[in-house]
């Protein structure tokens, strides 16, 4: 009996994907098939193994996880001697760029291929009309994202590199049911891309997702009359998508004292950002708590110096911030902390662990948390309550606040039961979990969305703690300034 568990539904995206990573490395390994449609995953021997009740959940031993993304990289990191090699584990500029387009995959590319999935593929499979503008939306959002694949992909043969590592697989749930819809034609014209796609999509390991999502349909049908339909998904349509899943399977400069002023003025790394950009903030955290010298460079964001060159050259979303370390180039604030604090682990503050791949498995799941379900409702509540109407003078909008407060209020609750088993997020010690959250909650301290903290202790007294250190009342002196 195999040692691991992966529970989940086999037409899951995010099942899927840690799937597809279990394949690649060789790993043998049982899947638990989570009853979706009869709420199997909102029960307690679920929620005990994701509070979020969301598949899937992972089990290694006595190692349970959950976040699809801390999963996987989980694995490629604890079985890097088997299979295909996913990550690179003596290089950390190397692995640095994998982290980049990991990044970009959940922060960019994510963001809109599954509402296209969403309008395109599942909607019709249960005869709901699709959103035309919703598409148009996303098509145009997707459309941008593919441009820059399309550079990338001319420099390198994957995102990562020369070699399949996580961040092409991490594309792939995704990438094929998007081949399944219309969406198709904006890979068409991106010959790059476009050879991309066919490559991963014809990895064996690939090949194995797809034929179990097809025999998880061909068992739902066998036990369904022929005319049968569930809440509008009929049958015949049903079989439509198992012979299209087999056929495209074979497809295949700011400172805080004058000494240190004089120190960044010699720093080989430069943080490109702007001091209230929350992301930068989360880079220059990091870089103070490794007591690293680093220049801050103010891009001026007001008249658009972010969408210009140079600065495009070194992020070409435009996005604040951009990282350089010597000649080794980054963006996404997320691959930017991560690269610092594995290439100067012995610096400053311990952030990760990187002798024990099951601690360092927790951190890489609270890390996900905080990317996939704090960010978004903390981030829209923070621009709703303090940056629109401080900066823009534009009111909030009540329902998107209300909306949003309910969804970090669910949040804070799941942080505040394991703020009763860890005095931090990943353990006993301070991390680049804890870390991330701290800009977005600063600026929430500041509106009314505080309230939802002040009835839970735990959550109160880490917020207070994590806020209180050197390091980060030095970005704040930065506002200041």
């Amino acid at each position: 009996m195999a040692a691991m568990k992966l529970h989940g539904n086999p037409m899951s995206p995010n099942s899927m994907r840690v799937a597809a990573v279990l394949y690649e490395k060789e790993l043998d390994f049982e899947f638990v098939t989570i009853d979706m449609k009869n709420g199997e995953h909102k029960k307690e021997h679920f929620l005990s193994l994701n509070p979020f009740g969301q598949v899937p959940a992972f089990e290694d031993g006595d190692l349970k996880l959950f976040e699809s993304r801390a999963i996987t990289k989980y694995i490629a990191h604890e079985y890097a001697d088997k299979g295909t090699q996913l990550i690179v584990t003596n290089d950390s500029k190397k692995m640095a760029i994998i982290t980049v387009w990991l990044e970009v995959e959940a922060q960019q590319y994510d963001q809109v291929a599954p509402k296209l999935i969403w309008e395109l593929h599942v909607k019709p499979l249960f005869g709901i009309p699709t959103d035309p503008k919703v598409v148009e939306e996303n098509e145009s959002k997707l459309s941008s994202v593919l441009g820059i694949y399309e550079k990338r992909l001319s420099e390198s043969k994957y995102l990562g590199g020369e070699c399949f590592t996580l961040a092409d697989l991490h594309h792939l749930p995704t990438l094929h049911f998007l081949m399944l819809t219309q969406v198709k034609k904006l890979f068409e014209p991106l010959p790059r891309v476009s050879a991309w796609v066919a490559d991963i999509t014809a990895r064996p390991a690939w090949s194995k997702v797809v034929i179990n999502i097809r025999s998880h349909i061909i068992n739902f049908i066998a036990k369904c009359p022929s005319n049968a339909s569930t809440n509008g998904l009929t049958i015949m349509s049903l079989v439509h998508t198992s012979q299209t899943l087999w056929s495209n399977s074979q497809m295949c400069k700011i400172t805080i004292t004058e000494t240190e002023q004089s120190r960044a003025s010699m720093a080989t790394m430069k943080v490109h950002g702007n001091p209230f950009s929350m992301a930068a903030m989360r880079v220059t955290a990091v870089l103070y708590e490794k007591d690293l010298d680093f220049q801050f460079i103010n891009i001026d964001m007001k008249n658009g110096e972010h969408k210009k060159e140079p600065f495009i050259s070194l992020n070409p979303f435009g996005q604040v911030p951009a990282f350089e370390d010597g000649d080794l180039k980054l963006f996404e604030s997320r691959a930017i902390t991560k690269y610092i604090a594995d290439a100067y682990a012995e610096k400053g503050t311990e952030l990760i662990i990187k002798n024990d791949p099951k601690k360092m498995a927790i951190i890489g799941l609270w890390l996900e948390v905080e990317a996939h379900q704090y960010e978004q409702p903390a981030a829209k509540l923070a621009r709703e309550l303090h940056f629109m109407p401080l900066f823009f003078g534009i009111p909030s909008n009540p329902k998107v606040v209300e909306e949003n407060e309910a969804k970090l209020s669910v949040v804070l609750g799941i942080y505040e039961k394991r703020l009763s088993e860890s005095k931090y997020l990943a353990g006993e010690s301070f991390t680049l979990a804890d870390l991330h959250h701290l800009p977005t909650l600063h600026f929430l301290m500041m509106t009314p969305a505080k309230k939802l903290f002040e009835p839970l202790p735990r959550v109160s007294a880490w917020v207070a703690d994590i806020s209180a250190r050197p390091a980060w009342l030095k970005v704040i002196a930065m506002l200041k300034n």
